[in-house]
This record gives C-alpha cells, structure tokens and sequence, in this order.
C-alpha cells in the first residue's frame, strides 16, 4: 500500500486531512520532528506489537517507549514483542516508517497512549516515509472510529 492507497481511504472514508509531502524522510520520530519542527512528543508513532498469537496497534508519542510488560499485564499475555518489518507489511499494507495509525490492510485493535496531549498539533505517517498528516488527539480519536 502507499500514499496514494491511504489517500483513497480517507477520501471513501470522509476524514478531511491534508497530507504533507515532506522533503526528506520522517521514518524516525526524530527525522519527523525535525521536518516539522516540532517537538518529538509530537510526532504519533503506529507501532505495531504481537501479542501472544494476535496483532495490536499501539499509538505513542515519539518520545514514549512502549513497556512490554504493561502490555502483558494489560492481555494477561506470555509473550510481547515488536512486530518484524514482514509482519509489518503483511498485517497493514505498509512498511515501517509510513504506518498510518489507521486505514489498515485488516483491522487491527488500537490502543492510544495516554502520554499524548491536546495542547499541541500532532503529525502521524500518511503511508510512506516521506508522507505526513498533521491532526489533533481529539481529531485523531475521531479518525480512529469511523
């Protein structure tokens, strides 16, 4: 899948959002805040994480790890782990760095980290590593649902 994949998603969906082209790649929250020019903690990282035998979306900050063992408490699950780049592709439709948190090629359980805030615009992945959207956690929370 690709921009141009998403971009068809929104549009059928109705999710008015304006993607930005960046001029060089925001595959790393850092190169993303950069671009920008914001703060990491603005930047929405779609991470994909298997959970024993299923696959869960989780949306962090930039500047936020993910802790596996909250995870396995929260599933009461043996096993967490960080998804491969294969897993990756094969489950969204996208390659790491251009993973949108939503528009999947299969719906995928979302969780949104609580560490985001409303105070400040946030910018997600548009389906490459050189395509941006920017939003709001409000906004965001909205997109996720429709």
């Amino acid at each position: 899948m690709s921009v141009e994949t998403f971009k068809k998603y929104i549009l059928d969906k109705g999710i008015d959002i304006k993607i930005i082209e960046a001029p060089s790649t925001t595959k790393s929250a850092k190169e993303a805040a950069a671009v920008h020019g914001v703060p990491v903690g603005s930047i929405v990282k779609s991470l994909l994480v298997k959970v024993d035998d299923r696959f869960v979306i989780y949306l962090t900050p930039g500047d936020v790890r993910l802790d596996f063992d909250l995870i396995k408490k929260e599933f009461n699950a043996s096993e967490v782990r960080m998804a491969n780049a294969d897993e990756v592709k094969k489950v969204t439709g996208y390659s790491i760095g251009g993973v949108p948190p939503f528009g999947h090629k299969t719906r995928i359980e979302t969780h949104i980290h609580p560490a985001f805030s409303n105070d400040y615009p946030l910018y997600a992945a548009a389906g490459s590593a050189l395509a941006n959207f920017e939003t709001t956690l409000e906004e965001l929370q909205k997109m996720l649902v429709k």
